[in-house]
């Protein structure tokens, strides 16, 4: 796309656009990924653009069915998560599913113990916005500065509400709500049978290699946070 954008092109590409948002909202109602309250809202950098188009849907209530677009500037939304490069972003989705709404009242961070969204995600957890405070933006940026050896988080969850996660693409964005919310339900049910394990040995290359994953997770030699923290304790007391 050329960094002039024509009106007739700039209106193809929200139409376009806005398919995709209701091909992915219904998808995931349908599958009963999202709550019955149905929040799914959409924000997307266009590219080549200054420019964010957000995607609204109306609550289930409202007799309207048709999602409300609007455009901002980019450059002026100086707290967007998309301003972080390291997140490898230009979509990101507020979204409210049953079970990670139930680790972000539960205020901790979701470990990523299923192996059909791990294999598309480099990091191993999802951190928890408990400081409400600060913006996304602050907080992961925070993180990455402090914790390189942990991969970019694809989410933050919105202590006591939902979450928001970001990817490439309105459809790609959205098939990770379907897979991390996938992981969250059945990483609950497995607590009714001991509690879900992690991987082992060798699992997490088989899957990364699936996905062409595997040289990028090599980078990485963090899993979760908890583990680091317990390390510098340790460093710390000796």
């Amino acid at each position: 796309m050329s960094d002039t954008f024509t009106e007739a092109e700039l209106v193809k590409y929200v139409e376009q656009a806005k398919a995709d948002a209701l091909h992915s909202f219904n998808f995931l109602k349908e599958t009963g990924t999202l709550s019955a309250t149905w929040t799914y809202h959409i924000t997307h950098k266009i590219p080549g653009q200054d420019k964010l188009l957000n995607i609204r849907f109306p609550w289930p209530w409202e007799r309207s069915r048709d999602p409300v677009i609007s455009i901002d500037t980019f450059s002026e939304k100086k707290d967007h998560i998309l301003h972080e490069a390291r997140v490898d972003a230009d979509t990101v989705i507020h979204a409210h599913t049953p079970y990670l709404a139930a680790w972000s009242l539960a205020q901790i961070n979701f470990p990523i113990l299923y192996v059909a969204a791990q294999r598309h995600l480099l990091a191993r957890e999802i951190p928890n916005h408990l400081d409400r405070t600060r913006s996304i933006l602050s907080i992961i940026s925070e993180r990455l500065d402090n914790h390189p050896e942990l991969a970019p988080p694809p989410a933050l969850l919105e202590s006591n509400g939902g979450a928001n996660i970001w990817g490439k693409g309105i459809i790609g964005t959205s098939q990770l709500v379907l897979l991390i919310e996938e992981a969250a339900r059945f990483q609950s049910l497995a607590e009714q049978v001991g509690g879900a394990k992690d991987y082992t040995p060798g699992a997490l290359e088989v899957q990364w290699k699936r996905t062409g994953l595997v040289e990028k997770a090599k980078q990485y030699t963090g899993r979760f946070i908890a583990d680091l923290l317990k390390s510098e304790d340790k460093q710390k007391a000796a």
